[in-house]
């Protein structure tokens, strides 16, 4: 019954679109105007410098501005696509052997209302403009160099379909200039900054754009369009340069830190007792340019401390939490090792650098002094792309051993916390049919150099690999995207043991007849991939299917991140946007997901249902409303490896409404919650503010705040004649936390800013409950409710047969947890490319096993808590040979 409600839903989501847009208007209209992908439709065609180069100053008053073409007529892209820009914008582009320099004058019949508003790097805040070279010609990767009216530089890599990494960032020189009618950018690009083929005659894809803030409006020099399956192939055509000298890149950043961290003094300790440890660090930093199209980056000794702090998390999930990489090396060209499996990937590089693994236990008048990460001795990266569309990424780190310290009364003792580990990532991507299909791999591999007995737990090799396949038809109007993954894992007993019962596997779970555990095993494989066709571009609809699957043994988490395996998933999905202001509105677009699950012994565990609504009005306020539906579901994971549980069916709902955010006051409110069922419930509320008073100061804080009663909450599992026993409570859950920021941008190169987030979640269990029938229909007849009267030393004495004698006890799991942490930084970039950081960072926490106080005494919860500071003064300075 499900395989042929699936098969109808699939012709529908197929055919139902096309049989609707012969009824609608905007479609029929949609297809009228639909544009073909497989040409640029403009080409600029630039002249080799022949006058002096200009001073970079944003004033076009240097002679080499009146050579060269001049192109004009751009078109609009936002709100309103297709139509003629409000204000007009002019483009001209020249080059020599070592630079590209681009002129934009970007007129405006109000320049009184141009929105020249200060921002850090990387911010797009104001009005802007900028231009985008596809060096490579592939409709792929597009190297963005933008500057905001207020001259503010942002660079960027562009891939499809509207893609933008920021963490990019190139040396090149921009300014910007006001004349009586218009704003003017001048740009200087170097060209050791692209990377691009050694024909004689470069041919390169080009894209330029302007911003204006106050009417949130995109023009363009070359037509794109939303209903495109990515931006890139609509970019126009760059001609004329020619001639160009071998490419010589090479770049050196050598850099110092010093660094001071202070915390609370212990006079016992002899690791804590001066409140405060020195640290100094010297590095260097290489890009070394072996062709025009393919560069190596080499690192030694580097710093890779990150500036901004993770955001805090009480995690009462048996998975573990992801955050996002900050830390330079590794987010500059993350697009190239990107391969993920709906929310699997292969690549993770947090694992780089992670904290230390073991832990060692202390005995009576010990201390612990042990590293806060692994220290990283070496990366290397390799990435580039030949002229026949091979694409290859190489990156190769070396971790160090790591040792931690024990003071015992005897004296200290080093114990092995970290074994040297080796990690290495090869990806490669071949383009065919003028990027049409797109064949790829990857590999990765970790290697632990275990030498100690007590890291045997450890995994000691981890491989993993994929191949994807991507294949676009009918003027890329369709699409199919495969992928297929595996990976193999070998160490001790003990290390697959431990990896079989992980929150990835529970091969322990005794209801789990198409999984087996195994103890002797000293070698763990898996497999899994994922199909998708669909329609994604042309008209106002796009359509999808997937089929997604991965088996009980895969695991990725070595160099990875995956929670789960063991899972198949059929999905379809369908949403209509339009692309011009209709009506009162500047766009709206509604979609409808849904999905159905099982596990690899095709047990049926869930299915759901998740549809969006978003409109923006032309006032440029918009309200975005999500309505989401599960079925009564199965749930393998809830017990933590025991049998799996029916959990009730669930409603949630939620709707944020924005504002103007051109304007000088700006916010966001949001709203969701779900529907009461038997298992409980939640509400959670959301604000956000932005304050911008004067152009170079912005002030931003955001609240949220989530109250959570979940009667099913796991809380332990016991032994207890003869049988394994799970229990769960019902938690009522409060979680308050802000985050404050200041920007102020005293110039382009030098800016402070500021960070704080308070936190703070308090928890209290009520009715705690042992399993006893998890599959029962019955919801209340799924467990056993226990006794918690008697509690000593915090310990909840169990007696389950009512003789008057303690079976078991349960540790109490009251939790009141109050954490701030903040980041100020100093950021001056005293020399091109080089940069002066002083980092103040502040961490304050406290956490109080059984208190029972309101989630907003969050001042007095930290007042308890122990504070850290870092001080840390770095100093970069980059040259080029």
């Amino acid at each position: 019954m499900n395989l042929f409600k699936n098969v109808l839903l699939l012709l529908i989501l197929f055919y139902a679109p096309h049989l609707t847009a012969q009824k609608i208007n905007s479609c029929n209209q949609a297809k009228k105007d639909s544009i073909s992908f497989k040409k640029p439709v403009r080409v600029y065609n630039t002249v080799r410098l022949t006058t002096a180069k200009p001073v970079i100053d944003g004033h076009l008053n240097d002679s080499c501005w009146t050579t060269g073409e001049w192109a004009g007529n751009f078109t609009q892209w936002v709100p309103a696509e297709g139509a003629k820009p409000t204000q007009q914008t002019f483009l001209k582009i020249l080059y020599d052997d070592q630079n590209l320099y681009v002129a934009i004058r970007a007129f405006d019949k109000n320049p009184k209302k141009i929105q020249r508003q200060a921002g850090r790097r990387d911010e797009l805040v104001g009005d802007a403009a900028g231009v985008c070279f596809d060096s490579y010609h592939d409709h792929r990767t597009g190297f963005e160099f933008d500057i905001t009216a207020a001259g503010q530089k942002v660079d960027a890599i562009l891939t499809n379909p509207w893609n933008a990494d920021f963490s990019w960032n190139a040396v090149w020189y921009a300014k910007t200039a006001l004349e009586d009618s218009a704003w003017t950018v001048e740009m200087e690009i170097p060209l050791k900054q692209l990377r691009y083929s050694s024909d004689y005659n470069q041919i390169w894809g080009l894209h330029c754009w302007r911003w204006i803030n106050r009417l949130q409006e995109e023009s363009d020099w070359e037509l794109q369009s939303s209903s495109s399956p990515g931006m890139l192939y609509l970019f126009g055509e760059l001609r004329g340069i020619h001639g160009l000298p071998k490419s010589r890149r090479v770049e050196m950043m050598v850099s110092g830190l010093g660094k001071l961290s202070t915390f609370k003094k212990e006079p016992d300790n002899p690791f804590a007792y001066k409140g405060y440890t020195l640290g100094s660090n010297i590095g260097l930093d290489s890009k070394i340019g072996l062709s025009s199209n393919f560069t190596v980056d080499l690192t030694v000794n580097p710093d890779f401390g990150q500036v901004e702090a993770d955001p805090s998390n009480m995690n009462l999930t048996a998975f573990e939490t992801f955050y996002d990489e900050k830390r330079p090396f590794f987010l500059e060209g993350k697009n190239i090792f990107a391969f993920d499996l709906d929310d699997v990937n292969l690549f993770y590089s947090r694992r780089i650098g992670h904290a230390p693994t073991f832990t060692p236990t202390l005995g009576d008048n010990e201390y612990l002094k042990e590293p806060d990460n692994t220290t990283i001795i070496s990366a290397e990266k390799l990435s580039g792309k030949t002229v026949n569309g091979l694409s290859l990424g190489v990156l190769q780190s070396l971790t160090a051993r790591e040792d931690a310290i024990i003071n015992t009364p005897t004296g200290n003792k080093e114990v092995t916390v970290e074994p040297m580990t080796n990690y290495f990532v090869g990806r490669v991507q071949q383009d065919f049919k003028e990027g049409n299909t797109v064949l790829g791999g990857i590999i990765t591999s970790t290697n632990r150099f275990i030498h100690d007995d007590h890291l045997n737990f450890m995994d000691r090799n981890a491989y993993s690999g994929g191949l994807d396949f991507l294949h676009h038809w009918h003027d890329k109007e369709f699409y199919i995207d495969a992928k297929l993954v595996g990976s193999s894992i070998t160490g001790s007993r003990e290390a697959i043991q431990n990896l079989q019962l992980s929150s990835a596997h529970y091969f322990q779970r005794p209801d789990a007849d198409h999984i087996t555990y195994d103890s002797t095993l000293t070698r763990l494989s898996g497999w899994g991939g994922n199909i998708k066709i669909g329609k994604g571009s042309k008209g106002n609809w796009r359509y999808s299917t997937s089929f997604l699957f991965r088996s009980p043994a895969l695991d990725l988490n070595d160099l990875g991140y995956m929670q789960t395996a063991d899972m198949i998933t059929q999905s379809n999905s369908l949403s209509y946007f339009v692309t011009k202001p209709v009506s009162v509105f500047r766009t709206y677009t509604f979609g409808v997901y849904e999905s159905n699950n099982w596990d690899f012994g095709m047990h049926y565990l869930s299915s759901s249902t998740i549809g969006n609504i978003y409109l923006e009005f032309l006032n440029k306020w918009s309200i975005n409303t999500v309505l989401y539906y599960i079925t009564k579901a199965l749930d393998t994971h809830l017990l933590r490896g025991g049998s799996a549980m029916y959990v009730p069916a669930d409603w949630q709902a939620s709707m944020s409404v924005k504002s103007d955010y051109s304007k000088k006051v700006s916010f966001n409110l949001k709203y969701a919650f779900s529907f009461p069922n038997m298992q409980g419930n939640t509400y959670s509320y959301y604000a956000s503010m932005t304050v911008q008073p004067y152009n170079t100061l912005k002030l931003s804080m955001d609240l949220n705040y989530v109250t959570t009663k979940d009667k099913l909450q796991y809380v332990d599992n016991k032994t207890y004649n003869g049988s394994n026993d799970y229990f769960l409570a019902t938690i009522n859950r409060q979680t308050l936390s802000a985050t404050f920021r200041i920007d102020y941008n005293i110039t382009h190169e030098l800016s402070l800013q500021y960070y704080g987030s308070p936190y703070t979640s308090v928890g209290k269990y009520s009715d705690f409950k042992k399993v006893t029938s998890p599959r029962n229909k019955d919801f209340n007849s799924r467990f056993q409710m226990l006794n918690t009267s008697i509690i000593q030393q915090n310990n909840y004495q169990i007696d389950e047969n009512g003789d008057g004698i303690t079976d078991y006890t349960l540790s109490n799991p009251d939790f009141n947890f109050y954490q701030f942490r903040s980041n100020f930084v100093m950021r001056w970039e005293y020399l091109r490319g080089s940069q002066l950081y002083f980092v103040w960072s502040n961490e304050l926490t406290s956490s109080i096993n059984s208190g029972h106080d309101s989630v907003f005494k969050i001042v007095n919860g930290l007042s308890k808590g122990t504070a850290k500071n870092i001080f840390l003064v770095k100093l970069n300075y980059w040259f080029s040979l």
